[in-house]
């Protein structure tokens, strides 16, 4: 895995729990808005817990547009939900990258 930017891992590494999107160019960049998002959504956590690094790899699916992506979240307990998509942790970055392959081909097929 790489980031875009040094920040961007550092932050990954060193808090708060944040959201990390996977680029066209394959790396992972930090998500702003999605981070403040699922911050607000799971204000009734411990600040603790949101503060807590714990890398969840996540495969998440828009529940308007039914497209599957890729999300590294960096505290477990904001994957708990999220208003605007499901949310699914893997173990790994690969493994959750050959499951998003997968549905994105199934996505494909559907909407053909």
């Amino acid at each position: 895995m790489k980031f875009t930017d040094p920040f961007d891992e550092a932050v990954a590494t060193m808090g708060p729990g944040s959201v990390f999107v996977l680029t066209y160019e394959g790396e992972l960049q930090l998500e702003v808005k999605k981070s403040r998002d699922l911050w607000r959504q799971h204000l009734d956590a411990a600040e603790e817990e949101r503060l807590t690094i714990a890398w969840q790899h996540c495969l998440v699916t828009d529940f308007e547009t039914k497209w599957p992506y890729y999300l590294l979240i960096t505290s477990a307990v904001l994957c708990r939900h999220y208003r605007q998509a499901s949310i699914e942790c893997f173990p790994s970055f690969e493994e959750t990258l050959q499951e998003l392959k997968k549905r994105r081909e199934l996505f494909y097929q559907e909407n053909s």
